[in-house]
């Protein structure tokens, strides 16, 4: 028996862990890997189970079909369910009944609780893992005595082994996933940590000496312009001055990112300092025909006032430009753990997973004239404020950017 629980253990295992250890994560049909892995997981634990008493034939198939629908959502999770409802089918025996009056069931709980549920931690996962392997084992089990009619005692005392056992499998599997995840998750911050740092060191070395001959070269146009008679010696003029200007922006920003430290830490009513950025940013917003709508709370935050609003103001911009037509940017503020959390959601076009991953990286930008600098830089200030910017979009429903910024708890 013990070297059947191995082997089902091993096909899970290999399953859950292998669209990580192969970088599949980054795929953009991720979740329908996920749901092709545990389908196969689930086809190799059924084809190999084990019994502790006879009559009593079980494998480990929840496993992998808690992982689809956990980490692929309802799509993988039906994938899982029809080939482990096909496959049992294929199989034979009384035991359809009970896998189908089992399985259906666990299926529509799980995704009742995945959509109700906000936010889950890891730690919270792996327990949610286990407590849902464990009432599955409870079901087939109900449904097992009822329909096989099996003697009670007997029944007892293979329900406590099963239990165990599964308590133990799906424990080291989903730790071993979320332990994936975060080692990934670190491993891709410091690459993107190091990119940016080499970016920050170019940009304190290089910038500097490309503005002293832009700013000479902008004077000398600025006075070709005040004495030009030729319209267009004149037109051209202006154009060279407004290119020098859109240089001189992104070598800022440059400069911006090599010191992003606050210059004048000041305590700041995040709420006043929303309603005057909405203020400035109103007649944009407007422009394109969207409006805005907030819900602002009253928190403190210490930060530098101007680099604060240069990063609201990169964000409702990005947020407008973002929508297509007739749409609608929501601003909501609240306190979460010590931080004040900055929403800002939009009804725009989204954006697929790849996308997700690539934001704040140096020069991509979702925009066709986009440099991605401005966001970039926001990135980097909120992180030199000790908080983070974390995002969530999904595409043709919207993106939503929430900035945690540490709160002045005193207050």
């Amino acid at each position: 028996m013990l070297d059947y629980i191995l082997l089902n253990f091993l096909f899970i295992l290999v399953g859950a862990l292998s669209y990580f250890a192969f970088g599949l994560y980054k795929n953009k049909h991720f979740k329908l890997i996920v749901g092709v892995f545990s389908s196969i997981s689930v086809v190799c634990c059924m084809s190999f189970p084990f019994t502790v008493f006879p009559g009593y034939i079980y494998d480990l198939r929840i496993i992998p079909f808690l992982v689809a629908l956990f980490y692929g959502g309802y799509r993988s999770g039906v994938l899982v369910a029809i080939i482990l409802l096909g496959y049992r089918f294929y199989l034979g025996g009384s035991g359809f009944i009970v896998t189908a009056l089992s399985y259906i069931p666990i299926f529509i709980i799980v995704i009742v609780f995945l959509k109700l549920r906000k936010k889950i931690t890891g730690k919270q996962n792996i327990v949610m893992g286990v407590l849902f392997s464990l009432l599955s084992a409870l079901i087939v089990s109900v449904w097992s005595s009822i329909q096989l009619h099996n003697d009670t005692d007997q029944h007892e005392v293979f329900f406590t082994y099963y239990c165990v056992i599964l308590t133990i499998c799906s424990w080291i599997t989903f730790f071993f996933i979320e332990t994936m995840k975060d080692n990934i998750q670190m491993r891709d911050e410091i690459y993107r940590s190091e990119k940016l740092s080499v970016l920050g060191e170019l940009a304190a070395t290089i910038a500097h000496e490309i503005r002293n001959p832009i700013t000479v070269s902008k004077g000398f146009l600025q006075l070709l312009k005040a004495r030009s008679q030729n319209e267009t010696d004149l037109k051209y003029a202006i154009h060279a001055i407004e290119e020098i200007d859109r240089a001189e922006g992104i070598i800022s920003e440059y400069l911006m990112y090599a010191k992003p430290q606050a210059e004048r830490v000041e305590k700041i009513d995040v709420k006043a300092h929303l309603s005057n950025v909405m203020s400035i940013t109103d007649p944009y917003v407007t422009s394109k025909g969207h409006i805005v709508e907030s819900q602002l709370e009253e928190l403190y935050v210490y930060a530098d006032s101007k680099k604060l609003t240069q990063v609201l103001i990169n964000l409702i911009k990005n947020a407008a430009e973002a929508i297509e037509k007739n749409g609608k940017i929501t601003i909501h503020t609240f306190a979460q753990k010590n931080h004040a959390v900055i929403e800002i959601t939009d009804t725009g076009i989204g954006m697929n997973e790849e996308q997700l991953l690539r934001l704040g990286d140096p020069f991509y930008s979702t925009k066709s004239k986009g440099t991605g600098l401005g966001l970039m830089v926001s990135y980097r200030i909120i992180e030199a404020l000790g908080g983070t910017i974390r995002v969530q979009s999904k595409q043709g429903i919207g993106t939503k950017f929430s900035v945690f910024i540490p709160m002045d708890v005193d207050t």
